[in-house]
């Protein structure tokens, strides 16, 4: 059984970051199915309560306390050369303000160690509502210092030395992509009309179907032409839903057991994409949940985690390949992809210790951990290979990005704070709006005034994954707004908004330099339609952004009831393709 985390005011052992063995103190909530655990000795104490319910994906996260978390975070004189902006839409919760580089914390500080020195690599590069409105009060009750230090900007000096290689480009880049560019919209999925706000989370793409999620079934659609091809019934509506996908189109979500809107989330299924069909459909064991959860793919081994316990399945055959019951330490949700992980959480919500682990995906078992430094209270996995975090430092919201080594030690950190947007949403593998490569990491600046009074704009910017070092920026454009959104080889696919007057675009920004070749130009479409008819906002991505065999798809997770000022259908998904 699992044992308690050391005391909240002792380090583990080594330091933070320090490579942490598969027999560190907090094993995962994950056991094998045989043999079966002995109870704990007589006079244990009680397992701790679980952590609180959860409410519905993807809404809005709990803004900070005034100020910011810690101490007021002021820029270096000029302001990293933009004006400060004016807050975001109401609503989101995400604190705005100040632009440029990331900046390190004192060595030192709070365990952090300063990275190794060493030079550019080669090649360039589960909480929920209710959990987040506890740990926003929690923040000004614990101690300030703390949270000072692990979140605060410092100088402000300017790491990657003002070199703006992207932007000369604007929104035109080096070129276009060899081959036409121009996109036609392929699929519009309306939503259809529901009474209550009702999650539909899912969607995926492969060389030969896109398919969307619905009320209490799947949609799949032919590719290239967008047709629709068929029509899964789910029996039970989708409460949570892989990212990922095997290499055969297979995909995983968890569902209601029943098509009623109270019904609990007690069923994962598998499907075949490009068949349209569902490969299987199982009871999760001892599921008594009625929020979303969390479900990952990696190889042939599908992970789901939710309050209560977690299991996972080989995908091929169905058959049961190890699960867990929550005690003093709890799998919190599962990330894949070219490997499995897990953040474990242990002790109380309140003095919880974040562990975040690799797994064996046959057996469970950690092969690498990393015990988060002492004052992380969320960790998000933005990537498995390599293994890189979004931590939430004295909140859950986001505030620093972490990369860690196949040893469990700690290679660098760049915080979040002002200038960057938050990349992820609640879940543990949500985040939507950054980019992983093997050398290098990307986020999006905040938005701020461009050279002409009547836009705004921001840049991608690329970090050195082994020491967090800013490497280069690449301009959105005038009027333009930009979010990085996957790796394609080194190079990192990102996405431009769409503006007034101008369609979305992908491009392919190189990961040397940054410079610019555009893959797909949306046509301009009009608010509510095309692409604007999804909600999507370089602080705001509630869903993947998909880019496969170029194409962009766009998608909705959650619908609600329409109301009469409603002039345009809402709906599920768009998507597009070369014209």
């Amino acid at each position: 059984m699992s044992q308690p985390p050391p005391p909240p005011n002792q380090p583990p052992s080594g330091g933070f970051g320090a490579p942490q063995g598969p027999d560190s103190e907090e094993p995962s909530a994950n056991q094998p199915p045989q043999p079966p655990q002995a109870p704990p000795p007589a006079g244990a104490p009680a397992p701790p309560p679980g952590p609180p319910p959860q409410a519905p994906p993807g809404g809005p996260q709990a803004p900070p306390p005034a100020g910011g978390f810690g101490a007021p975070q002021q820029p270096p004189p000029g302001g990293y050369g933009y004006p400060q902006q004016p807050p975001p839409p109401a609503g989101y919760g995400y604190p705005q303000g100040g632009y440029g580089y990331p900046q390190q914390a004192p060595p030192g500080a709070l365990g952090y160690p300063t990275p190794p020195p060493g030079g550019k690599p080669g090649g360039g590069g589960s909480n929920k509502l209710i959990a987040i409105i506890a740990s926003a009060v929690a923040v000004v009750l614990i101690a300030g210092v703390a949270v000072f230090f692990v979140t605060r900007d410092d100088d402000g000096s300017d790491e990657s030395k003002g070199d703006d290689k992207g932007s000369s480009q604007g929104a035109s880049g080096e070129g276009d992509r060899k081959g036409n560019v121009k996109a036609k919209e392929i699929v519009s999925l309306d939503a259809p009309e529901v009474k209550t706000v009702t999650s539909v989370v899912g969607g995926w793409a492969t060389d030969k179907v896109f398919a969307k999620s619905s009320v209490n079934e799947v949609v799949g659609f032919s590719l290239p032409d967008g047709e629709e091809k068929w029509r899964l019934d789910l029996k039970g509506g989708v409460c949570a839903a892989s990212n990922e996908k095997t290499s055969d189109g297979k995909v995983a979500a968890i569902v209601q057991e029943t098509v009623s809107s109270s019904a609990k989330c007690t069923r994962m299924v598998v499907i075949d994409l490009n068949a349209g069909k569902l490969v299987w459909d199982k009871d999760l064991p001892g599921s008594t949940t009625t929020s979303a959860e969390n479900v990952a793919i990696s190889g042939d081994t599908v992970a789901a985690a939710w309050i209560g316990g977690s299991v996972a399945y080989s995908i091929s055959s169905g058959n049961e390949l190890w699960s867990g019951k929550p005690s003093n330490c709890r799998d919190t949700g599962y990330a894949g992809g070219d490997e499995l992980a897990v953040v474990v959480e242990c002790g109380s919500f309140s003095s919880s210790q974040i562990t975040v682990q690799k797994l064996d995906p046959k057996t469970g078992k950690a092969t690498m951990k990393f015990k988060a430094p002492k004052g992380v209270q969320t960790a998000r996995i933005a990537s498995t290979k390599p293994l890189t975090l979004v931590v939430g430092a004295g909140t859950s919201l986001p505030t620093d990005v972490m990369t860690v080594d196949d040893n469990g030690k700690l290679k660098a950190k760049v915080t979040i704070g002002k200038r960057y947007n938050k990349p992820c949403s609640t879940e543990v593998n949500s985040c939507h709006t950054m980019a992983v490569g093997k050398d290098a990491f990307y986020l999006s600046t905040t938005e701020h005034a461009g050279s002409s009074d009547s836009g705004r704009t921001n840049e991608v910017m690329a970090f050195d994954w082994a020491t967090g070092k800013a490497e280069w920026k690449a301009s959105a454009g005038e009027k333009r707004t930009i979010v990085p959104i996957k790796t394609e080889g080194d190079d990192v696919i990102a996405y431009k908004l769409p503006a007034y007057s101008v369609g979305g675009e992908i491009v392919k920004l190189d990961a040397a330099q940054g410079k610019e070749t555009v893959q797909l130009k949306m046509p301009v479409s009009d608010v509510g339609k095309g692409e604007q008819a999804i909600s999507i906002a370089p602080y705001s991505a509630r869903t993947p952004i998909i880019y496969e065999n170029n194409r962009l798809f766009l998608l909705e997770k959650l619908i609600s009831e329409r109301r009469d000022h409603d002039r345009d259908k809402r709906k599920l998904a768009v998507g597009f393709a070369a014209d």
